[in-house]
């Protein structure tokens, strides 16, 4: 059996088929808003890989030799994973981003409203001196 053959047709346009319609998702998210542009690309990037590799099987069984690999599926395993802990590490140090970002904001607000209140005190006190 050669790899052409190792993917059915009807597997291969439906696997193009579903891939497509998330192409189309993740375009319809970043048009909203709900996606930016940075975080679609590694999605949009593994797409089209995935793509290329529906459309040309025979480069999965070349990785899976490349790699050692006897089972291509084996292969794709791996290559997966690989890439899902890639991505979970990409999306840990946004998360780890934010998260500094956000505390020294708090920080900000906390010493401003500080301040306000102090000022608001002088003012208030200044305005009625006979009460101090």
């Amino acid at each position: 059996m050669t790899s052409a053959e190792a993917i059915s047709p009807q597997l291969r346009i439906f696997g193009a088929a579903v891939l497509l319609v998330f192409v189309g998702w993740v375009v319809r998210l970043v048009r909203t808003e709900r996606l930016t542009l940075r975080d679609s690309l590694l999605w949009l990037l593994s797409t089209l890989v995935a793509l290329v590799t529906i459309a040309f099987p025979e480069l999965l069984f070349e990785t899976a030799h490349l790699l050692g690999v006897q089972v291509p599926s084996n292969a794709l395993f791996v290559l997966t994973i690989l890439y899902l802990l890639l991505n979970l590490f990409s999306v840990t140090v946004g998360v780890s981003f934010v998260s500094a970002r956000t505390r020294r904001l708090t920080q900000e607000c906390a010493l401003l409203r500080a301040e306000i209140e102090l000022l608001r005190g002088d003012r208030s006190s200044a305005a009625h001196p006979s009460e101090a």
